[in-house]
């Protein structure tokens, strides 16, 4: 078999149905719900699988949904609320007209979560590439809607080091705790949030002025805090952004709220002497 196999399982009819390598198999509001349930879009403004690279992909353009991704083990029910708890990856809101990172299915049963509802997914990789074990996004750098790239950055693995397995947990927790935080790393990496063309992030200090943060060295602290929960070491920094956007821990949402801030500082007064207490100069 040249091609690896991807099948889903069909609850409601009882079968597995094949998904052409040749075209995208949408996730959309008839193939998770038969047609009922209004909250889900239909193609193509909807989460999807295609076979990319001799590989398979999971993409999302749903605006409204996140979408949650694990493989599946005999501990893990098939619920939604099992599935988001135990997402290995986490597929944030797309904005309108992109597409999220996808994520790239390596061998094996998934379950895929969208709404209240669930997926079971099953690949089957062919024998000659299963020494080349799936990661997300794989080695290349993952295109928007629009053909557009998003800096994926260095690989974790060049480093020695993968992310910790509780690690989307433990950085959730965190931005549950420190709202501050995540609204910092989302003005800070504000550019790869809106797909721009070879992004970048915002100078730290532009940040720590714009949401008042306590002192200059602030947005340093939170990413030198982040790589420790998720890798247990420094030497990440390329690898954050991509990270954090493709687990849904920063969103446009997230980035909406900080410029809400950001906005009412400028109008009373907070900015300006955020600039003279921080003895700003902008750059000419």
């Amino acid at each position: 078999m040249a091609k690896g196999q991807l099948v889903i399982w069909l609850a409601g009819q009882r079968e597995w149905l094949s998904c052409p390598p040749d075209e995208v198999t949408w996730l959309d509001r008839k193939l998770l719900s038969g047609g009922q349930d209004p909250t889900l879009h239909r193609s193509p403004r909807c989460a999807g699988l295609r076979y990319v690279d001799r590989r398979w992909e999971l993409f999302s353009r749903d605006t409204t949904h996140k979408v949650y991704v694990t493989q599946h083990s005999a501990d893990i029910a098939v619920d939604s609320q099992a599935v988001r708890t135990a997402a290995q990856h986490v597929l944030p809101m797309a904005p309108v007209a992109y597409e999220t990172l996808p994520v790239r299915l390596g061998e094996g049963p998934w379950l895929v979560s969208v709404g209240k509802w669930v997926l079971q997914l099953c690949v089957d990789v062919p024998a000659d590439r299963r020494d080349q074990p799936s990661v997300p996004h794989g080695d290349d750098q993952p295109r928007t809607q629009d053909g557009r790239y998003l800096e994926s950055g260095s690989s974790s693995a060049d480093h020695g080091s993968r992310p910790q397995p509780d690690a989307v947990a433990k950085v959730r927790t965190f931005f549950d705790r420190n709202g501050t935080a995540c609204m910092a790393m989302a003005y800070y990496y504000q550019q790869f949030i809106l797909g721009a063309v070879a992004p970048q992030a915002v100078p730290m200090i532009e940040v720590v002025i714009a949401l008042d943060l306590s002192g200059e060295g602030a947005v340093s602290d939170y990413k030198k805090e982040l790589q420790r929960r998720i890798w247990k070491e420094q030497h990440h920094q390329r690898d954050l952004a991509e990270f954090l956007l493709a687990n849904g821990l920063i969103s446009r949402a997230d980035l909406e709220r900080a410029r809400k801030v950001a906005a009412v500082n400028e109008r009373n007064g907070k900015t300006e002497r955020a600039k003279e207490r921080l003895r700003y100069r902008p750059r000419k």
